[in-house]
């Protein structure tokens, strides 16, 4: 049998064949040894790529966190801001319908005029014209002149009604 085995394996094709299965034997087994190694390489770069996916929603998650925080303050700003907002055009509003220079100096005309025509006559037109052309060249007379450094226009109601008061009695 030895004899057949040796005549076997001196055949051209059996040498051959033996040295194709022997080389694809020696490719199969560096190819698994390539695979596995690629597969723990992948394994590996798998495992880093999750860590960063997960170190990543971490920081979205913080930043998210920041954000809303922020606008949350933001919003309260907003609201604080229209509060006063608010406030300030309320005061703009009382501060319209309060009389302006003009019309406490018109008024103030007004009562020189009604001074001075109950110190005259009882006639009423004429000697009211009359009455408001003497007090504003009188005013003017007092806001141009030394009489408005020495009196001042509207504190002289306050005297000027206390003469006005011994005059009546």
């Amino acid at each position: 049998m030895k004899d057949a085995l040796i005549n076997l394996f001196s055949q051209p094709i059996v040498i051959g064949l033996s040295l194709g299965l022997t080389v694809a034997l020696i490719v199969f087994i560096r190819g698994t040894y390539k695979r596995i190694a690629l597969k723990s390489q992948a394994d590996a770069k798998q495992r880093e790529l999750r860590a960063e996916i997960e170190n990543l929603r971490k920081h979205l998650h913080t930043q998210m966190e920041i954000t809303s925080k922020g606008n949350e303050a933001v919003q309260q700003e907003v609201i604080e801001l229209k509060k006063i907002n608010n406030n300030l055009s309320l005061t703009i509003g009382a501060l319209k319908q309060k009389p302006g220079r003009s019309e406490i100096r018109t008024l103030h005309l007004y009562e020189k005029a009604i001074r001075i025509m109950n110190s005259r006559a009882p006639g009423f037109g004429p000697v009211w014209e009359s009455a408001i052309v003497d007090a504003e060249a009188e005013l003017k007379k007092e806001e141009s002149g030394i009489l408005g450094w020495i009196r001042k226009p509207f504190l002289t109601g306050k005297s000027d009604s206390k003469a006005l008061d011994i005059q009546s009695d």
